[in-house]
């Protein structure tokens, strides 16, 4: 019976997981169940609970999505509150510049999570939402929080294995050094359609107040516009911005970029 409680705990962690990993439509109840692994009549009441808290929401066509109060509790989570709030301005002036998706990432074990995007409306159904979460291997924000991490996880994660998103996704273990390295020069990286096979994300990293890499944030453009220089310019600026904001001294600053987006990160 000691075990009760804690099993329900991870049933309705499992549930929260599935319903935020799922498409924005939202998830019926028999497909919470199947997903999660979590019987039929214990996902009926647990998702009931979470509905009555307002840890979700249910549709007109009975589909189930996380709700407003969960994100309420989850927006003031003390390591990105800060950030986010510093980083929001910032963020939309990139935006508003550029008329391209913007997003802020923080590192979470060997992933990246996404903690605020600016979206624009032709890539609004390929690219991340807020608490989603990728290897760090392929985004550009990605790249950039694994090249500054500590050795131990970076070696971990190039070690492999390196899941391939697209045929352009690094691969090898030489060739994810090399761009680390890279990347830890020039202060900024470039996933030249290794995620979706039409988009290219630029991205610096941010400092904190300690002067360590605290988050990325990056740009994404078509791999069309070969503008290199310019949108590297741009993500580095604003992040050189919000690390001023947060309290970071000294200089960060890298290379100066090359003449055209390259896979260098």
């Amino acid at each position: 019976m000691a075990n009760e409680p804690r099993s329900l705990v991870r049933r309705t962690l499992r549930i929260l997981e599935t319903i935020k990993d799922a498409p924005t439509k939202g998830l019926s109840l028999s497909e919470i169940s199947r997903r999660s692994g979590v019987p039929l009549t214990t996902t009926h009441r647990i998702v009931g609970e979470l509905r009555d808290w307002g840890a979700l929401e249910r549709d007109e066509a009975g589909e189930y999505r996380i709700g407003l109060r969960l994100w309420e509790v989850t927006s003031v989570t003390p390591r990105t509150e800060g950030l986010q709030r510093v980083a929001l301005p910032y963020m939309q002036d990139l935006f508003e510049t550029t008329r391209r998706g913007v997003h802020l990432a923080v590192r979470e074990k060997d992933q990246v999570v996404f903690v605020q995007c600016f979206t624009s409306p032709e890539t609004a159904g390929d690219r991340a939402r807020v608490g989603g979460r990728y290897a760090l291997h392929a985004t550009a924000v990605g790249l950039v929080l694994l090249a500054h991490a500590p050795s131990e996880l970076r070696e971990r994660v190039v070690k492999g294995p390196l899941m391939k998103f697209t045929p352009r996704t690094y691969a090898s273990e030489r060739e994810l050094r090399q761009a680390l390295a890279q990347i830890r020069r020039s202060g900024y990286a470039i996933s030249d359609r290794q995620i979706h096979p039409e988009y290219v994300s630029v991205a610096a990293p941010i400092y904190g107040p300690a002067n360590t890499v605290d988050a990325a944030l990056s740009l994404i453009v078509p791999h069309t516009e070969s503008r290199g220089p310019s949108v590297v310019h741009l993500v580095q600026a604003t992040a050189r911005g919000i690390s001023r904001a947060l309290g970071a001294g000294g200089s960060q600053t890298g290379t100066q970029p090359s003449s055209g987006i390259r896979k260098n990160g």
